[in-house]
């Protein structure tokens, strides 16, 4: 068990905190929730369902056409019945940060982080909303723990929590996406160090998880619609086929669908040179080299990480295992059943089954700890 674990178990979270309660996912382009059923040996799926968003209402996780966006989610709720929701928030809007903080001993932590906040994070302290989890002791200074912390701004936070007013869903809890999504992806209690690629329609978000906390997050603006659009482009042909041709090529070597690779790579080189670069950023960085925590492998997630091919062109101009990651990891065996969501569309929901899996038995959700 790790501190993080060990100082939750010590710490355990309001039992608000802990009520079942549906993931819910806003992204540029779409809507999603999940419900698990309440029972800790036998999670099963309960109800899914998700909705597009018209271009423009969110740009980059920022809210632009609140109204429109606040119809939708009403629209949303009424369909699905929806209530309690746990809602992801767009690494975009948030500062994440590793801080060595003095151990209050009983104390408030949080005073101690958000006296040297300002250090770290261009927020005002007086204006910041941050969650954080405790890594452990701090390797450089006595009496010090480490912990990471998300920030955003209270503008921020109004903006998403006002969202929902009139909408009939009430939110219980926010969560940087990056978190859910590593709740989701990495089985429990490995406490490797893993880099996540999700993959999305509009952009790419890149984590680094190691003990099962989030250390670092980013976004490129490269996604699966910028694919569609260089092949639409390239071979002038209309959106419809450009995606039909990107689902049934993907990225390949083969020589009869070079002119086709050529045009899906030129979008992919970007995505892959950003991720390399904050590859070697994370192994020169001094602590990491000393602490050993070097990036094991790569997950991929989001719907955009069924491209056929990614995940070999992604390895070997990388050099470093990448998996296609299993969003069911810690919520049942392939062996046990099948889940309710195809293994392709789950990779789509990653970031709600994380959320979903918040408070559920006490953070003991995989198979392998239930048997």
């Amino acid at each position: 068990m790790s501190i993080a674990q060990k100082f939750s178990a010590m710490f355990p979270a309001p039992a608000f905190l802990r009520m079942p309660a549906a993931g819910l996912d806003i992204s540029d382009r779409r809507v999603r929730f999940l419900t698990f059923s309440n029972k800790c040996d036998d999670l099963s799926v309960m109800s899914h369902g998700e909705a597009e968003i018209p271009p423009g209402v969110i740009v980059s996780g920022k809210i632009k056409r609140s109204e429109e966006l606040k119809d939708i989610l009403s629209a949303f709720q009424k369909k699905n019945k929806l209530e309690f929701v746990r809602v992801s928030l767009p690494e975009e809007r948030a500062y994440m940060a590793k801080m060595d903080v003095p151990n209050p001993e009983g104390g408030d932590l949080r005073d101690s982080i958000l006296f040297q906040l300002e250090e770290y994070v261009p927020v005002p302290a007086g204006d910041a909303v941050f969650d954080y989890k405790v890594i452990g002791e701090s390797a450089t200074q006595q009496g010090y723990l480490s912990v990471a912390v998300s920030v955003l701004s209270q503008k921020e936070i109004t903006e998403y929590t006002s969202l929902f007013d009139g909408t009939g869903l009430t939110p219980v809890s926010f969560e940087i996406e990056a978190q859910a999504i590593a709740r989701a992806v990495i089985p429990n209690e490995d406490m490797e160090t893993y880099m996540i690629l999700d993959f999305g329609r509009t952009r790419t978000g890149i984590s680094v998880v190691s003990e099962s906390i989030v250390r670092f997050a980013s976004t490129v603006d490269v996604g699966s619609d910028m694919i569609t659009l260089a092949v639409e482009k390239y071979f002038s042909v209309n959106t419809a086929d450009a995606e039909r041709m990107k689902n049934e090529k993907g990225v390949t070597k083969s020589e009869s669908d070079k002119d086709f690779s050529g045009a899906a790579m030129s979008s992919l080189s970007i995505l892959r040179d950003e991720v390399n670069k904050l590859h070697i950023y994370w192994h020169t960085h001094r602590e990491n080299e000393r602490d050993g925590r070097k990036i094991k492998g790569i997950f991929l997630s989001g719907g955009g990480a069924n491209l056929k091919g990614l995940r070999e062109y992604l390895s070997a101009g990388l050099r470093i295992n990448v998996e296609v990651a299993n969003p069911w990891v810690n919520v049942c065996s392939f062996d046990d059943r099948i889940p309710e969501i195809s293994y392709h569309r789950a990779l789509g929901y990653a970031s709600v089954i994380g959320l979903a899996l918040t408070g559920m038995c006490d953070g003991v959700n995989s198979p392998q700890s239930r048997q």
